[in-house]
């Protein structure tokens, strides 16, 4: 089994006269979490959002406070990633985001990117939580349709050939990239115990549930026969 690749995107801002302001992505292809660390280490300044679990459940727990969080809200939490966490080891300049509390949720600070640039985010939850809703699975094909209008919604530009012509992977990518944006512009909130890491998404604060009611069409579906 060869090695597990991660994939990169990097958003950067584009700002003009009148807003809103636009947010230019690059797309990298898939290469190994050195390749990765690599890009990421060779911008001056930059603020990194990790689609997978950075820590491990503790106190005896068998799953991490944000996990269950998220499951309490309707969100499955990521799989374990080797990859995601050999990243994390590649970037030892870059301190990790620990909020000051002992809450299991809350705001994300103004300029906590500046002693935390790195977090963990979780790309379906990031979806939902600018959705306000349980989005369809990325299988389903409005999961997809939903997951890249919200992208588009949000003013990120692919110059690189259009989003609606990405894989899903690149999708999930650029969501972590969005959140990463929203968290340096102080616009995110936290959820977990700080101990075994937290679980950053985007907005002021996170819903305690993502309904799916209206998320999709009612659809006829035929009855088959008795065998």
């Amino acid at each position: 089994m060869g090695e597990e690749h991660l994939q990169l995107v990097i958003l950067e801002e584009v700002r003009e006269p009148e807003p809103p302001i636009r947010l230019s992505a690059g797309f990298y292809e898939p290469g190994s979490p050195a390749g990765v660390a690599a890009a990421v280490t060779s911008f001056d300044e930059v603020v990194v959002a990790i689609g997978a679990p950075l820590g491990e459940p503790g106190h005896g727990r068998p799953q991490r406070v944000a996990d269950e969080l998220l499951r309490s809200r309707g969100v499955r939490p990521a799989a374990a990633s080797e990859a995601a966490l050999a990243l994390r080891h590649g970037l030892p300049g870059l301190a990790s985001f620990e909020p000051d509390s002992d809450e299991v949720q809350g705001p994300v600070p103004e300029g906590a990117f500046s002693s935390g640039p790195l977090i963990e985010t979780n790309p379906d939850a990031v979806f939902c939580t600018l959705q306000g809703a349980r989005l369809p699975a990325k299988r389903h094909p409005h999961g997809m349709r939903l997951r890249v209008r919200e992208l588009l919604d949000d003013h990120v530009d692919d110059a690189g050939g259009g989003l609606w012509d990405r894989r899903t992977e690149e999708i999930d990518a650029a969501a972590a990239a969005l959140c990463a944006h929203r968290y340096a512009v102080g616009h995110a909130s936290w959820l977990g115990d700080a101990v075994e890491g937290v679980i950053v998404l985007p907005g002021t604060s996170i819903p305690e549930r993502f309904e799916t009611e209206g998320v999709l069409a009612p659809v006829e579906r035929l009855r088959l026969p008795e065998p």
